[in-house]
């Protein structure tokens, strides 16, 4: 059986300041639903715990009544997320949530409710694995919660998707990249091109020209509604 799998991110319009949290859940069966949130202010470690945090407490929900897995993946681009919740949750709440300098471990509130989180879940018999992604670098599945996290921290409106992983037109498996393309639409003509030296030369000077660097498949399909393309 396949485990549970969270992918999330949290993204800041400034640091500290108006932020937002996105985050994807794919279960065991093969469903994929995608969740987004906001602070103000906020800060960017937030941001990013909260998206794990809301993956935990929405698998914890499933996997009360669904027995079928008893893994979960979490996947984020956070070394301050994965690191927190692997090796240093355990040393903060044994010495008073105090750092190993003695200083007191900043954003309390959330990593109490993740710690109480992953307790529950040891109880059910769960094995939590942690992967650690890079950031910005293709990964389809990362590339789609940062968007979600970047829409919600502008106050922005975003389609979450809720379906059939078969539908899904987004990749979750390990390593699977989107080659990043820069899309222009000038005079009724959208054009795709590799580089931003491509694309700038085809919207310079152009007026009412529109272009965007595209990240993964559902922000090309927005970005085109946004445009009023039919695809």
């Amino acid at each position: 059986m396949k485990p549970y799998k969270i992918i999330s991110d949290g993204a800041c319009v400034k640091n500290p300041g108006p932020g937002g949290w996105g985050m994807i859940l794919i279960t065991p069966q093969g469903h994929v639903k995608e969740f987004g949130g906001a602070e103000d202010p906020s800060t960017n470690n937030r941001m990013e715990l909260m998206g794990f945090l809301k993956g935990l407490q929405e698998v914890f929900k499933l996997a009360k009544t669904h027995q079928e897995s008893r893994t979960l993946r979490v996947v984020s681009d956070s070394k301050y997320v994965l690191e927190g919740a692997e090796k240093s949750l355990k040393n903060w709440t044994k010495c008073g949530w105090t750092t190993v300098a003695g200083g007191e471990v900043k954003n309390q509130d959330i990593w109490k409710r993740i710690s109480k989180g992953l307790d529950e879940f040891d109880k059910l018999g769960f094995r939590v694995e942690y992967e650690l992604v890079k950031g910005h670098a293709g990964n389809e599945g990362n590339e789609r919660a940062d968007q979600i996290a970047v829409r919600f921290s502008r106050g922005e409106h975003i389609d979450l998707y809720d379906g059939a992983i078969e539908r899904y037109p987004i990749s979750t498996e390990p390593g699977a990249a989107f080659e990043a393309v820069y899309l222009s639409y000038v005079g009724g003509v959208l054009s795709r091109h590799k580089t931003w030296p491509e694309c700038q030369k085809a919207v310079e000077g152009k007026t009412g020209a529109k272009y965007k660097k595209i990240k993964n498949s559902l922000e090309e399909r927005d970005t085109l509604q946004a445009w009023g393309i039919k695809k």
